[in-house]
């Protein structure tokens, strides 16, 4: 896959024709994958996706909790055929009028033959450019436009927006099914208080990621995947209310590993949500609870493996 970063001006001209969709795409969910879809493979299938979120330069200090980093993002639009990507930074294309836009990246440097946008698009200086003018447009410079009705469920639109709620909310095998994919966070393993080693269900921690969403606070049955292999894991997210609290980790207990990955990358996928984060009165409470947790997560994983 080609990855077209850095300032748009300084991207070569596409000598192949493109069919082009465009949007932040967090997630890559079932409504992205479904522009994804009609992305017409005669032509190079190409996304027009934003880092950093445009929200960040229109309403600066109140950034988003992303589902996806724009390398996840990247990652997960190569997995289904992608094959260039382009990575627009908004402060730069801001006050471009949506001519200007079409003309400058759509036309100029990515020779689109073809492009998909669901029914709410807008763009350019003002959210000014809407579909009919994306139309004309076509019409003038020689490329078709394809308009793809938002994606719903029974209960409301797929979008990143419902997605992160889910996900804070503890429902992540919810957010799963929307995104097509488990939800995960990578970062790099940190020494933790190796209570966890004392009490027989020693710990891989790490922080949240910057700028990522965060599942709520809870026990969670997951894979977790460190020098390249899968491990199942339960994990618990939260700040440790029987040891006096503290900063919130997440915490993942790999099944059958006992290695010191301590300076690692650590990847975790939430599978489903197994119970809040609890204060217990003693440590044999404590440990009990986490033999039942770890085989509550045994018979998840088993089941979610055989789906993957």
């Amino acid at each position: 896959m080609k990855l077209l970063d850095g300032s748009w001006e300084s991207w070569p001209q596409a000598g192949d024709m493109s069919s082009v969709t465009i949007g932040v795409l967090d997630g890559v969910h079932l409504g992205h994958r479904a522009l994804l879809g009609h992305l017409d493979e005669s032509m190079t299938p190409t996304v027009m996706t934003f880092d950093p979120h445009p929200v960040e330069i229109l309403r600066p200090g109140t950034p988003p909790r992303l589902i996806t980093t724009i390398a996840e993002r990247t990652a997960l639009l190569k997995a289904t055929g992608v094959q260039r990507v382009g990575v627009l930074d908004l402060a730069e294309i801001k006050e471009q009028t949506p001519r200007e836009f079409v003309d400058a990246i759509l036309v100029d440097k990515l020779n689109v033959g073809h492009l998909v946008v669901g029914e709410d698009f807008r763009f350019g200086k003002d959210r000014a450019g809407d579909i009919g003018m994306l139309v004309a447009s076509g019409d003038e410079l020689g490329f078709s436009v394809e308009v793809i009705a938002l994606i719903a469920d029974a209960e409301s639109a797929v979008s990143s927006s419902r997605i992160r709620a889910l996900i804070e909310a503890g429902e992540v095998a919810a957010a799963s099914t929307l995104l097509d994919s488990w939800f995960t966070v990578s970062n790099t393993v940190i020494e933790g208080d190796r209570r966890g080693r004392d009490l027989g269900f020693p710990t891989a921690n790490i922080r949240p990621p910057d700028r990522k969403v965060v599942p709520g606070t809870g026990v969670y049955s997951c894979f977790a995947t460190v020098r390249g292999v899968r491990y199942d894991a339960a994990v618990n997210v939260g700040v440790r209310p029987s040891f006096g609290g503290g900063e919130l980790l997440i915490e993942a207990f790999l099944f059958d590993f006992q290695d010191d990955i301590y300076g690692d990358d650590l990847t975790i996928e939430f599978v489903e949500y197994t119970r809040p984060e609890l204060k217990f009165s003693g440590v044999n409470d404590l440990i009990a609870q986490m033999e039942k947790d770890v085989a509550v997560s045994r018979v998840v994983l088993e089941r979610a493996r055989s789906q993957i």
